[in-house]
């Protein structure tokens, strides 16, 4: 049992962020910290120089990682750029945009980062959920506009406009709750509108959604599965729709038998292909489990990184897996979900060695899809590659979770010098 050499890492640069999102998954205990630069230049030597890996996607995150400035992105890329390394990787990092002016934008941009953003669906949806510590400054954008202020959705919905002025596609994820649950058409023409990608999440029981502030934010698995089947109808019978919705799309390539990236929710041995590092430099199986204590690994300051999988947690993921599988394997859609998240069992369900918490409505959705898809073959052979080449990838922000295995930006390889390079 090992480490795949092919990493996602989710790794925490800020665990503080200026919004104060209702279901945000961040305990408070862990909200202070911060990564140093030795830090970060641990991870990115702990990778880009092993012998073990050949693929790491830094996923730079939060909290909002934007915080940390440019200053700190402008070292974390330098180091990747001057290491001597055979693997390949990139960049991408997850924003809520409050911090994304345009210098930090042509920075990104030009550093081959792949943005993603986050949007709940129209103004009124986004705002409930996805609120200001304090007012947010508008961005001074390529409009010429002043100072003034403006909401989460405004912010996000000016980013991505900025994005697509630059001749690239903008992604977001929506994180379905109590507020847009019983609204997925709305989202689907919010995001259509905009030409936004979307990637949608179901709301985790952790941090601020377990606390009075977000409680109330909490749906069922039977509520998740119905906004899954109208939201792919809307998206389904759209024969024009400019925009990609994953796991949709990723679904139904599988489903066709074509091979398709899993997003983590739908990946066998998910802790095989993913890290979560915290500020201080702590392994965790995802960047959910940080501050969970029991399911850390060890810390990157005193172990190489692929030695996780000869830990104890590691067995004991392996074998709730197995456990949990064992019960999964005669369900008809096993090879579309395999037993879901386990962060969803530890904080949704309350018990790890149990299938993910929304497991009903994944097969609600499951079987309405495979209907839809023999009705109309045609129309699911002309999604089943997603409508963009370059939908949003990278983790969610600290409202949900779900990284891919791979990122929209181009993988590079760096080579010696002196002839010579990276989600929330």
């Amino acid at each position: 049992m090992m480490l795949s050499p092919d990493i996602t890492l989710i790794i925490k640069v800020t665990n503080a962020c200026d919004l104060q999102c209702r279901y945000c998954f961040i305990e408070p205990s862990v909200f202070h910290k911060k990564m140093t630069d030795e830090t970060a230049h641990r991870v990115v030597h702990a990778f880009l120089q092993s012998d073990f890996f050949r693929s790491v996607q830094f996923v730079w995150h939060g909290g909002e990682p934007l915080l940390r400035g440019r200053g700190f992105f402008e070292r974390v890329f330098e180091q990747q750029r001057t290491c001597e390394t055979r693997v390949t990787y990139t960049n991408a990092t997850q924003t809520n945009a409050t911090h994304l002016d345009d210098d930090m934008l042509e920075f990104l941009l030009a550093n081959d980062v792949s943005i993603g953003l986050s949007l709940d669906g129209p103004a009124e949806l986004t705002d409930a959920s996805r609120r200001g510590r304090r007012n947010l400054p508008l961005l001074t954008g390529d409009r010429g506009t002043g100072p003034a202020h403006r909401g989460a959705h405004e912010t996000t919905v000016d980013a991505a406009r900025r994005l697509q002025q630059r001749g690239r596609a903008a992604g977001a994820i929506v994180t379905v709750n109590r507020n847009n649950v019983g609204h997925p058409e709305a989202v689907y023409q919010e995001f259509r509108s905009r030409r936004l990608h979307m990637k949608i999440n179901p709301l985790t029981r952790s941090g601020l959604a377990d606390t009075p502030l977000g409680e109330d934010l909490g749906i069922t698995a039977d509520e998740y599965g119905d906004f899954l089947v109208r939201m792919f109808d809307a998206w389904f019978d759209d024969r024009d729709a400019p925009i990609s919705i994953e796991p949709f799309g990723q679904h139904i390539a599988r489903m066709l038998g074509d091979e398709a990236t899993h997003s983590c929710f739908y990946t066998l041995s998910c802790h095989r292909f993913f890290l979560g590092i915290s500020p201080d430099g702590d392994l965790f199986p995802c960047g959910m489990f940080q501050g969970e204590p029991s399911f850390r690994y060890g810390n990157i300051h005193e172990m190489e990184p692929q030695d996780v999988a000869g830990t104890v947690l590691f067995g004991r993921i392996d074998s709730r897996e197995q456990k949990v599988l064992q019960t999964c394997s005669r369900c008809a859609f096993f090879d579309l979900c395999y037993g879901g998240c386990m962060f969803h069992s530890l904080k949704d369900s309350k018990v790890l060695e149990e299938k993910d918490y929304y497991c009903v409505g994944y097969k609600t959705y499951f079987e309405h899809v495979l209907r839809r898809i023999h009705d109309d073959l045609g129309r699911a052979v002309q999604v089943s590659g997603g409508t963009s080449s370059d939908p949003p990838r990278g983790e969610p922000g600290p409202d949900g979770h779900g990284a891919d295995r791979a990122t929209s930006g181009r993988a590079r390889t760096s080579v010696p010098a002196p002839a010579r390079e990276d989600n929330r």
